[in-house]
């Protein structure tokens, strides 16, 4: 019996020592691998400071009179905006940055709230002696990271673009918590596999098989496949996710986080109808459009009728102009 006891020990400490270094192996080619990404391909804007860790900046123009910022959607990076930025930077200062943990952004520990990554903006232009006020541009998720910023930092904001973005109805229904918690569990087991190096090492034995990055083009292949193989990137998506459950029960119905007073906002949406049946898609969601509009009492509701989610790509001259249109408006109302 003590032999048999002795066999089974040692098979089990055996096997731990085998998994351990099959752990340790797969963190060291994760991190070595991480290091020649970042080697070849390097952020192309600046590495901000705001206290200990570091934000990536990208803006673009002549900084002079109000500077448009760009608040991206849940697990985006700089790279989706380039196209917007270069347009926007013909006729203003423009910036984009990715948060932490995403992109070329150090990341932080969470739980962290929408409170939290609104502060981390502010503390980012300050640090990068970017003087308000702003015009912030949230997409999707970050539609809650200006909303909450413009309501900690009210005289910073000279207006808003909502692009697509949810409203508290619709993210603090039980479907929308529940979608939520899973992208995040999901996000969370695949920050652990990019840690121990399987995700990259998926991406090499079955690339045919494996290609998380479907649909990208060739020449952008590279980089975007850098930035997906951080582990950083899914734990920050995951504690992106975790932020619903911070929201405090009063404030998820309509409204909750607060309306906007009159600061000029403009709310741009996806198309509604089918393109083949001219059906009307997810009417709950124009509902919620509807009621981002009336967040502000001076806001105008431009549907993007070609687009879906990402109005960035398919319709980039709606988003510039609803920009444009802000910043003609209020340079109207300064000179009367």
């Amino acid at each position: 019996m003590d032999g048999l006891f002795y066999l089974v020990s040692r098979g089990v400490a055996v096997s731990i020592a085998v998994l351990g270094l099959f752990a340790l192996s797969g963190a060291a080619f994760q991190h070595f691998s991480k290091m020649s990404d970042l080697r070849r391909y390097p952020p192309p804007g600046q590495l901000i400071d705001i206290g200990g860790r570091r934000l990536h900046l990208l803006c673009a123009g002549k900084l002079s009179g109000r500077t448009v910022v760009i608040e991206a959607g849940s697990g985006n990076d700089v790279t989706l905006w380039q196209g917007i930025l270069g347009g926007v930077s013909r006729f203003a200062h423009v910036c984009a940055y990715d948060r932490a943990g995403l992109g070329w952004s150090d990341p932080v520990s969470g739980p962290r709230s929408f409170d939290d990554r609104a502060e981390d903006l502010h503390s980012l232009l300050q640090h990068a002696d970017i003087p308000g006020p702003y015009i912030l541009v949230g997409h999707s998720y970050g539609g809650y990271v200006v909303r909450r910023f413009a309501a900690a930092y009210p005289k910073a904001v000279s207006g808003i673009v909502l692009i697509d973005a949810p409203d508290e109805a619709w993210s603090f229904a039980p479907q929308g918590l529940l979608d939520a918690q899973t992208i995040g569990a999901q996000e969370w087991w695949r920050g652990l596999a990019t840690q121990l190096g399987l995700l990259r090492l998926g991406t090499i034995l079955f690339p045919d098989r494996f290609d998380p990055l479907k649909g990208v083009p060739d020449d952008a292949r590279g980089e975007q496949m850098a930035l997906y193989l951080r582990s950083s990137r899914h734990f920050a998506i995951a504690d992106e996710m975790a932020a619903y459950n911070a929201v405090p029960p009063e404030e998820r119905s309509p409204y909750g986080l607060g309306r906007l007073g009159d600061v000029p906002l403009v709310v741009v949406s996806r198309g509604w109808n089918d393109p083949e049946t001219g059906d009307q898609v997810y009417p709950e969601w124009d509902e919620a459009q509807k009621r981002l509009a009336s967040l502000s009492t001076n806001s105008v509701h431009i549907v993007a009728a070609r687009s879906g989610h990402m109005v960035q790509f398919t319709e980039p001259g709606v988003i510039i102009g609803a920009i444009q249109r802000l910043l003609e408006n209020q340079g109207h109302e300064s000179s009367n």
